[in-house]
């Protein structure tokens, strides 16, 4: 069975055209009635062509040197008519280094005239409609991606009031019965029952909250409540609430912050949301017996917040897998350490509409230490 190459409709955009001539007969001789080619002197004459509605054109050739283009500004004049159209260059400067930034300008390809017969031409046409073309698919592919990740974010993010809600009720319900409030509920296993449903509500809601809260920041829906913050009160509370976690662990808490620490423009929940997600992670990933110091400094630069545990720690590579959202470094199925994978992802999520950013410094049994750098403009000056 024979195969018939489809029709490729070719704009020759050249001004020499002797060069245009010689062009048209190596195609012909390359590739027959293949190519059905146009051909213009001018970058205005090609972009005139573009966008004559009964034409569709499937590549350009097109020369750098114009009566009224000279170098790579007509690729991107070209690209911004028709981004899908695949360019491939065609002119009489030998230079590898204009080829390069061709290329990176957007050429599918660079090819020198005489240095080639027409069938190298009618090659670099071919793969360049198909390279356009998978590109092309790609981005649409990308496009689509990102089109339902945002309606998934909008829809979680839309989501908050209707789950909270019935996890709170049952939860308050739960309270109620544990604490036996309206009277003896009878056999003893219904009360431990109770804490049993109330505990696990608890954590139910915990999880749900951080991805409502994770949505909302990758939906854009996130309101910014900011006031004047005292790090160490802010840092000490964050410390109490944590305390029985750690005290039943086995691990100990420390604290070294500077005397002289300046208040701070920020959210105070979300700082705090921040500070308690990372003070977790330290304990949950640090053994019996461990250390887990939270340490707080300031210069001209901003203010820094660090966390360091005595943990298990993590090699470099699985970094940026801990900051993946609902990714665990250990995704086995007999992994010690439960949880979304969500903590540090909104924390530093958290961190970044602070304007600041959240990095990780950790080895495998050396323990991890994550450290939160707030912007000099975040500071709080003292007013005299």
């Amino acid at each position: 069975m024979s195969f018939i190459r489809p029709s490729v409709a070719v704009l020759l955009v050249e001004d020499n055209l002797g060069d245009a001539r010689l062009t048209r007969e190596l195609l012909n001789e390359a590739g027959g009635s293949t190519f059905e080619v146009h051909h213009t002197t001018t970058l205005a004459g090609a972009l005139q062509h573009l966008a004559a509605a009964e034409w569709s054109c499937d590549v350009v050739l097109f020369d750098l040197s114009l009566p009224d283009s000279h170098g790579l500004g007509g690729i991107a004049e070209l690209q911004a008519r028709r981004p899908d159209l695949p360019i491939v260059v065609l002119t009489g400067t030998d230079d590898e280094a204009i080829s390069i930034e061709a290329v990176q300008a957007g050429a599918q390809d660079y090819l020198v005239k005489g240095r080639g017969d027409g069938e190298m031409i009618a090659r670099a046409i071919r793969y360049s409609v198909e390279r356009k073309r998978a590109h092309m698919q790609i981005l649409e592919e990308k496009e689509r991606a990102e089109l339902a990740n945002r309606a998934k974010s909008e829809f979680l993010a839309n989501m908050s009031h209707e789950l909270r809600t019935p996890l709170n009720a049952i939860i308050g319900f739960a309270e109620v019965m544990a604490g036996e409030v309206m009277g003896p509920i009878g056999a003893p296993c219904y009360r431990e029952y109770a804490l049993d449903i109330r505990n696990s509500g608890v954590h139910l809601l915990e999880i749900i909250s951080d991805i409502l809260d994770l949505s909302k920041i990758e939906a854009g829906k996130v309101d910014m409540q900011e006031s004047t913050v005292e790090l160490p009160r802010v840092i000490a509370s964050c410390l109490k609430l944590i305390g029985e976690r750690a005290k039943m662990a086995s691990i100990a808490i420390a604290s070294d912050l500077t005397p002289d620490l300046p208040p701070v423009r920020a959210d105070e929940r979300k700082l705090k949301q921040i500070l308690i997600n990372l003070l977790s992670n330290a304990v949950k990933f640090t053994p019996a017996g461990g250390l887990v110091t939270i340490s707080a400094r300031s210069s001209a630069d901003g203010v820094t917040v660090a966390i360091a545990d005595t943990g298990i720690g993590m090699s470099e590579s699985d970094i940026p897998r801990a900051l993946t959202p609902f990714t665990q470094v250990d995704d086995s199925l007999s992994r010690r350490f439960e949880g979304t994978g969500l903590g540090l992802p909104l924390s530093a999520s958290l961190v970044q509409l602070h304007g600041g950013t959240l990095s990780i410094a950790s080895a495998p049994g050396e323990g991890t230490t994550v450290t939160i750098a707030l912007p000099a403009t975040r500071i709080v000056s003292a007013v005299a």
